[in-house]
């Protein structure tokens, strides 16, 4: 006999096949949708905080099936067994999403490669991934990223640049920049105000709060 837990053995065995298969299918979509939403909206969480927002995509993505089955027949019809049975399924859901994770992680990080590329470069396309970093600016909802082979836009956050362009060194000089400090040609004054070229050419802006740190860093020889 084919296991049929919650109630399942009253379905027919193809019903039975479908509903644990779009059960499977439909917490694969949920902890999906929430990827692409944290990529997305939050690409810099990892960790718990990440799991725990995949495991209850998946839960609620599952929830229809679990309220449609408690309908049609599960032998269970209080809302106690309901949120019982979902808790299960949201427990379930966190370990996988956890075991995937920890996956991730060690996927991520090989022994004995050469430098590690940022996380920020693979957000361009796969031909220019390999380029090198110079520096980033927001324009609207998108930045723009300057690299050695051109500058391309990007939708997402200058906020979360810093994060993504590590293990790269660089700074802010300005509240609308990110520079990467291999990314620069020379630094000059212009008007009394520092300025920062790129080595493709491109002139950044440096307020008073970033000449500071670029003082600190220091970029002033």
């Amino acid at each position: 006999m084919v296991l049929a837990p919650f109630g399942t053995h009253n379905f027919s065995l193809l019903g039975r096949a479908i509903f644990w298969i779009g059960m499977c299918l439909a917490g694969g979509l949920g902890a999906l949708s929430v990827q692409l939403v944290v990529k997305r909206w939050a690409p810099s969480m990892t960790g718990w905080r990440y799991t725990l927002l995949q495991s209850l995509g998946a839960t609620l993505a599952v929830a229809p099936f679990v309220i449609g089955g408690f309908g049609y027949g599960f032998g269970q019809t209080s809302p106690a067994s309901l949120l019982m049975t979902l808790f299960y399924i949201w427990v379930i859901a966190i370990v996988i999403t956890a075991v995937g994770e920890l996956a991730g992680r060690q996927s991520a990080s090989p022994e004995d490669e050469g430098p590690q590329r940022p996380a920020l470069m693979e957000r361009l396309p796969l031909q220019v991934r390999g380029a090198e970093l110079y520096g980033v600016t927001s324009e609207d909802h998108y930045v723009r990223i300057h690299t050695s082979v051109g500058s391309h836009m990007v939708l997402m956050r200058l906020a979360d640049v810093e994060n993504l362009a590590r293990p790269l060194s660089g700074l802010s000089p300005h509240r609308s920049w990110w520079v990467a400090e291999d990314g620069v040609a020379q630094i000059k004054r212009d008007g009394g105000k520092f300025v920062i070229e790129l080595k493709d050419g491109t002139h950044v802006p440096v307020s008073r709060a970033g000449a500071q740190r670029v003082r600190e860093a220091g970029w002033l020889s």
